[in-house]
């Protein structure tokens, strides 16, 4: 047991060391979140405002900042990283070769699934793992969905954490949907086909394995972390916990439009009060929304976990994610 806690402690070090630095919450707030034990854990979030204006141009240029350490490895994010410290000082050519890595990997993503671009809500689903639940990306998904080897289909990430004896794994799933009902739904589903299908299940924890982040970590700590990943590892010895996460951004065009004139008398943060006060009355529905959605699905809604992102127009943000890119992508359907 003591060996098993050494390694557990271990893990959490190289974790805490694996995590990004997120500042989501400047620009996504949080409005409410359900009380422990009802289920699913449900939070209510919303884009900030700009006095009386959603800030989604903001947003959506954040969301851009932080794709390249969404999507790049870690093995290569540290080779760039040498590369620039090997450069006289103020020399940045380096960052429009991440720049540009960053930005092809979307595009090719892109130009074979036109009609899945919807990556700003895997971004989204990213900082939120970060930032909501402390916990380091594992594998770098969109490098990994441009290889011609690895399927299209699985999980948007893969983060985890150590939460007192457990490793906590949490699988990300993100939906753009036009109703809070209907990103629930699609969760839902996607929850349900993913924990049925056992080969997509171990094929994520091969990802992690194989492909992921811990190829940078010492010989001795990547030897601990795979351990902790292995499908056939004793419970007993690797005591863990598997969450899904499911990041529902949502248009709500009628909340934003229902908040109070402006006058000069409000005080700074007036309208954010108005909207958060209407918004948390959303969380029963909510939540009984996600629970119908999941028990419908044969999903356990004890282990899921739903974040809705309420914004004025999903398409609105992420048409302006790919604009901060520079690029403006293909409306195919399949």
């Amino acid at each position: 047991m003591g060996e098993s806690k050494e390694g557990l402690e271990k893990l959490e070090a190289d974790l805490v060391a694996l995590k990004d630095h997120v500042q989501l919450s400047k620009y996504v707030a949080l409005a409410t979140a359900s009380l422990d034990p009802s289920q699913p854990a449900t939070s209510l979030m919303y884009v900030r405002l700009q006095e009386n204006l959603a800030n989604v141009q903001s947003l959506a240029r954040y969301l851009w900042s932080r794709t390249a350490n969404y999507a790049l490895s870690r093995k290569r994010r540290l080779e760039f990283d040498a590369e620039q410290a090997a450069l006289p000082p103020g020399d940045m050519s380096v960052s429009l070769l991440i720049s540009e890595a960053t930005r092809d990997a979307f595009l090719e993503f892109n130009e074979k699934y036109p009609y899945r671009s919807s990556e700003v809500g895997e971004v989204f689903a990213y900082c939120i793992a970060i930032e909501q639940l402390g916990a380091a990306q594992l594998a770098a998904k969109m490098s990994l969905k441009t290889n011609n080897n690895m399927p299209v289909h699985g999980l948007d990430g893969i983060h985890a954490a150590v939460e007192g004896d457990w490793l906590v794994i949490y699988f990300l799933e993100s939906k753009l949907s036009k109703t809070a009902n209907g990103g629930a739904a699609d969760f839902a589903e996607s929850v349900a086909d993913f924990s049925s299908n056992k080969k997509q299940y171990r094929r994520e924890y091969s990802i992690v394995r194989d492909l992921g982040n811990f190829d940078t970590l010492d010989e001795e700590s990547r030897k601990v972390a795979l351990r902790y990943f292995d499908v056939m590892a004793s419970p007993d010895e690797v005591p863990k916990r598997e969450r899904y996460v499911g990041v529902v951004l949502y248009s709500d065009a009628k909340l934003f439009k229902s908040l109070p004139p402006v006058n000069n008398q409000q005080q700074p943060g007036f309208h954010e009060k108005e909207l958060v006060a209407t918004y948390t009355k959303e969380l029963d529905h909510h939540q009984k929304a996600a629970m119908k959605h999941l028990t419908d699905h044969g999903a356990d809604p004890n282990k899921c976990l739903v974040y809705f992102v309420v914004v004025p127009d999903a398409d609105e943000v992420r048409e302006l994610f790919y604009g901060a890119m520079g690029y403006v992508p293909k409306k195919v359907h399949p």
